[in-house]
């Protein structure tokens, strides 16, 4: 026989086979969704639970985390010392935001909600609490009316 012929016949039996073995980098793909699927939402819980302490330590300023080894002179576990450790840099961090807050531009949203809660009759300290902005920036925003 002549070699084109047999490199033909290959041919031929190599595209009939690739017809009846299944695609593996279907389920690869499949199983990376997957995983992404599941990252993307283990980062918006952390996020959101981030988000509740970050919103207690607003509302308790004077939080601090006293160490178990002072309270009854034990040896602190390690897990205790760094979620100890996460929540004082949160608390840290709370403050950093609440400063960087002052310097911020009010966006025309909040200003709008704040009058909105002000005409509703709430307090400035509540307003405060909901809109994320100083007690004083409330009074200014009230003040010029959302000027």
């Amino acid at each position: 026989m002549d070699l084109s012929i047999i490199l033909m016949i290959i041919g031929i039996l190599l595209i009939i086979v690739s017809f009846f073995v299944k695609n593996s980098s279907k389920k690869v793909e499949q199983d990376l969704e997957e995983l992404s699927i599941s990252i993307f939402q283990e980062t918006n819980n952390l996020k959101r639970r981030l988000k509740i302490v970050e919103e207690e330590l607003l509302l308790e300023p004077e939080f601090q985390v006293k160490s178990p080894s002072a309270q009854n002179n034990a040896v602190p576990d390690p897990k205790v010392q760094q979620v100890m450790h996460a929540v004082q840099q949160a608390a840290q961090t709370s403050k950093a935001g609440q400063t960087a807050l002052k310097a911020k531009p009010i966006h025309q949203i909040i200003i709008s909600q704040v009058l909105e809660l002000n005409k509703q009759g709430l307090s400035v300290a509540d307003i405060s609490l909901r809109s994320n902005l100083t007690e004083e920036q409330v009074r200014q925003v009230i003040a010029n009316g959302g000027q």
